[in-house]
């Protein structure tokens, strides 16, 4: 019996094992390994707060790119009310994942066999045409496939902020529920960012009643943006795909353009928001023309603006989140941390501030870490990723944006080579696409990988 291997059971991970199972020939064996005990969730979906929905409406959040109301047929079975434009809550989907592979299991071909496994992998050598993975407990399992579905991992520490301030004053990981929170459980608190997670953080914190202030810090100040209630009913975006694929690839002609447009669809009701969802199945081209020059020019200049544009909350978190900023309670800056000092008492943060480089000094009981994910996979502290790139398995991605792999997601080495035996699925396909970390993008790349690891167990 051949053995395909799949480590992570996040969202990649899960779909991509559900879309093998569903044409697996018979007499294989999945195992899907999961670090955590809950499958099917990661990160993003394995939140309990009612506060936190998804950023997608519930129309275009199908995990199967077959079936576009998949999910949506899922959200009414529970309420009737769901419709394609819902923002639904992140644990739904959770729940909706953990059918996706359940049912997948339930209608696999005859002598198919999916094992969930709990362990965290400390290996991944070759041996043969296959590999040879060890866990941590010892357990080690003979594959002949390997799929490294991890997401995202916890951000890095920005300058000034360590563990040596105490788990108490400091939280490096948003996500990290171990973390003690301050004894002063209603005290100011500085948010490191000013995105998405920062968002969330501080829904979580109103969500349990936190009273006191709430601080966001970012180098620009810039907030995260609402989706709209509604669609407009100007269609006329224009050529704008088009004309960006025949510019010169630069991020200046880029921007250029996309201005212009902008400039002349908004006099006659057009929203850039309709842009940016044209724009979007072009992305990976445009991402692909770039020379690394030009890739670094738009992550040091473009991107703060990119994200918050492109990657926009559901209206109901946004209004919480407004509604808090509107009665003073949070309180969004622009600038650089410059100085930290920790006491007994609380922690002194002295900030830069954009524009006219005065220090504002904010005193708060905690400070919490939510400079987004890491990306950078020589700075994560990962036993299985320090193997990996010890032993020339991967090739990281120059701008510290993944790792690379072909057109198949086979993973490139060090050498350049692909490593036929080895795959990846999940948002560190940033390196080579930029567009891949959202689900309708996901969901293609692990329908394609799927499909290209049956033609090989065939």
């Amino acid at each position: 019996m051949k053995t395909l291997v799949i480590i992570g059971a996040g969202f990649s991970g899960a779909v991509t094992a559900a879309q093998f199972l569903r044409r697996s020939p018979s007499d294989v064996r999945v195992v899907l390994i999961n670090r955590s005990g809950t499958m099917a969730r990661g990160v993003a979906y394995g939140t309990n707060s009612s506060l936190h929905l998804l950023n997608v409406p519930a129309g275009n959040m199908s995990a199967d790119v077959d079936d576009p109301d998949h999910f949506l047929r899922f959200c009414n079975r529970r309420d009737s009310l769901y419709t394609a434009s819902s923002f639904v809550p992140r644990t739904t989907y959770g729940e909706y994942l953990a059918s996706v592979l359940d049912d997948a299991e339930k209608h696999c071909a005859d002598g198919v066999v999916l094992e969930r496994l709990i362990a965290e992998v400390r290996s991944v050598r070759p041996e043969g045409d296959g590999a040879v993975l060890e866990m941590f407990d010892g357990q080690c399992i003979r594959a002949d496939q390997v799929v490294l579905a991890f997401g995202n991992f916890s951000p890095l520490d920005p300058p000034g902020f360590s563990a040596s301030l105490g788990l108490n004053r400091y939280q490096s990981d948003p996500w990290d529920s171990a973390s003690a929170e301050s004894a002063d459980a209603n005290g100011p608190v500085l948010l490191i960012g000013s995105g998405l997670t920062a968002l969330d953080v501080s829904l979580s914190l109103l969500q349990k009643g936190h009273s006191g202030p709430i601080y966001m810090v970012s180098r620009r100040g810039l907030r995260p943006l609402p989706h709209r209630t509604q669609r407009s009913a100007y269609s006329g975006i224009g050529d704008i795909a088009e004309k960006l694929l025949q510019e010169p690839p630069s991020v200046r002609g880029y921007m250029r353009l996309i201005r212009q447009e902008i400039s002349q669809v908004q006099p006659r009701g057009g929203d850039w928001r309709d842009l940016l969802a044209t724009m979007r199945s072009i992305t990976p081209d445009l991402w692909g023309r770039l020379t690394d020059i030009e890739r670094r020019r738009f992550l040091r200049h473009v991107q703060p603006y990119w994200d918050t544009h492109r990657h926009r909350v559901a209206p109901a978190a946004y209004q919480h989140f407004e509604e808090a900023v509107l009665k003073g309670q949070i309180h969004s800056l622009a600038g650089r941390v410059r100085k930290v000092v920790t006491s007994s008492e609380d922690v002194a943060v002295d900030i830069q501030l954009r524009g006219n480089g005065q220090l504002k000094q904010i005193r708060v009981a905690r400070v919490i870490n939510c400079t987004g994910s890491n990306t950078n996979l020589s700075r994560v502290d990962d036993k299985l990723i320090s193997q990996l790139r010890e032993d020339g398995l991967i090739q990281l991605d120059s701008l510290g944006l993944g790792l690379n792999v072909d057109q198949w997601l086979t993973v490139k080495g060090k050498d350049g080579n692909a490593v036929p035996w080895l795959h990846y699925v999940g948002p560190m396909l940033k390196a080579n696409f930029w567009e891949a970390t959202a689900v309708p993008e996901l969901r293609q790349h692990a329908k394609q990988l799927a499909l290209r690891l049956v033609d090989q167990f065939c």
